[in-house]
């Protein structure tokens, strides 16, 4: 695994050791941010919600994001997160919360409402075959709500063999797109779909 494009183009990535994380296919990754890159080059703020080894953040700040949080709650996935970062010299562009999300992101967003552009959200395999549709993902969902900026964009992978896409109040699907075994969709706050995509 390998950052795709950008400054640290060609870098290795650790995937990490825990086998709930599952790597977003280095050739679904790029086209997932060739889809954003007119985003990516004005400068976002990222969150990279359930980060594992970091690629999807790491991808974003190596090609043009401003900075991008990691949210991680595993303690030796965490470790490779920090060394990815490292290895691709971005740490100063990075901030690492170290904990579960459905507790950091209403804190977080508590704190700095309405300051993330684009948001990526790759739940581990239980999670993401529910859809976050339990109370912990509907809580990390309610808390994207509150820290995207108008116009912002949330990305979440799903598996392939999910029917429905969630539903939430404040976020209006705008994107449904396959990866391969992954399904990728991206949804925007209903107050503001001029940038819708």
């Amino acid at each position: 695994m390998r950052v795709i494009a950008g400054r640290a183009r060609n870098t290795s990535l650790d995937a990490g050791p825990n086998p709930a994380t599952r790597p977003f296919l280095e050739l679904a990754r790029g086209a997932l941010m060739n889809a954003l890159a007119p985003r990516l080059a004005a400068g976002p703020h990222v969150l990279d919600v359930y980060a594992g080894s970091g690629a999807l953040g790491i991808e974003a700040i190596s090609r043009g994001a401003a900075s991008a949080v990691f949210v991680e709650a595993d303690r030796a996935t965490l470790q490779t997160l920090s060394d990815n970062l490292r290895r691709c010299r971005l740490e100063e562009s990075a901030r690492v919360l170290a904990g579960r999300a459905e507790t950091i992101l209403p804190e977080l967003a508590d704190a700095e409402p309405g300051s993330i552009d684009l948001v990526f959200v790759d739940p581990p395999f239980a999670d993401a075959r529910d859809g976050m549709d339990d109370p912990a993902g509907r809580a990390v969902v309610s808390a994207i709500g509150r820290l995207l900026a108008p116009g912002g964009l949330m990305s979440l992978r799903l598996e392939r063999d999910k029917t429905d896409a969630p539903a939430w109040p404040a976020l209006t699907l705008v994107r449904d797109r396959s990866y391969g075994r992954s399904r990728v969709l991206w949804y925007q706050l209903a107050v503001d779909r001029q940038h819708e995509l």
